[in-house]
């Protein structure tokens, strides 16, 4: 039998109440795990200079903060290291909070999925559209293709297949990792998530991402209508992929 998947937490070392967190629930499992030292977006990295901010104003984005930039290149290092060891990972965030049954299920199956299912999203999907399809069954874990993607990283299985596609796709950055992870039209990583949630985002911590930006107010003019045109040929796009991808699915049911 195959090993099951390394579990990965991206972390800042400073991040002790989260990091104790952690460490609870993984003794409770009786799971390995080991943490990996995120990115701080307030001290900067070499791997800042892939963001395109002439991409994002084209597109009408809100600029990327330090915070961001942080969480991106943070996800990014991790895709390296899975490519490179050529092993599957299970990578959460910091502030994920496990399901226990669900999660040691989702551990120990991981290895029984077939090749094609490269990316797993572990939590309930937060789109306004969570339509999807069932592609695999097996004891108790059921997961599908969704038609819309996620909108967190909170935590998800990636195979070395997957993290290589995502490496290329972010060769330049113009959005949150997340949002970038959710376009599988344009990076080739479908987007399929578990139908029983394995986790979710712990209430008790405020997201490390500075935010405190309405979105609705620093759109505007010319900015709004670039940003409405992207979204139009973005939706455009995911169709014709959903569409092409219902003709040819596979399933494990």
């Amino acid at each position: 039998m195959m090993e099951p998947p390394k579990i990965v937490v991206i972390s800042l070392q400073r991040a002790t109440e989260r990091r104790a967190s952690v460490e609870r629930q993984f003794s409770e499992l009786n799971l390995p795990f080991s943490f990996f030292d995120a990115v701080d977006g307030k001290q900067g990295h070499e791997l800042f200079v892939r963001y395109d901010a002439e991409k994002a104003r084209r597109i009408g984005e809100i600029p990327l903060t330090p915070g961001h930039l942080g969480c991106y290149a943070s996800h990014f290092l991790v895709w390296q290291r899975c490519a490179d060891s050529g092993q599957p990972m299970i990578v959460l965030e910091d502030d994920a909070m496990l399901f226990k049954e669900p999660f040691l299920r989702f551990a120990r199956l991981a290895p029984d999925l077939p090749s094609e299912i490269e990316c797993v999203r572990l939590f309930e999907s937060k789109s306004r559209n969570t339509e999807s399809r069932p592609v695999f069954e097996k004891e108790g874990l059921s997961i599908a293709k969704f038609l819309r993607g996620h909108k967190s990283a909170t935590g998800y299985y990636l195979t070395p297949s997957a993290a290589r596609k995502f490496l290329r796709y972010g060769e330049r950055w113009a959005e949150p990792v997340d949002i970038e992870m959710d376009q599988f039209w344009a990076n080739g990583v479908e987007c399929y998530g578990v139908l029983e949630p394995c986790l979710t985002h712990n209430p008790d911590f405020q997201s490390a991402i500075d935010m405190g930006v309405d979105t609705s107010k620093a759109r505007r003019g010319f900015m709004r209508l670039r940003w409405r045109w992207y979204l139009m040929k973005g939706k455009i796009a995911r169709e014709i992929h959903n569409f092409r991808f219902k003709t040819r699915i596979k399933t494990h049911v």
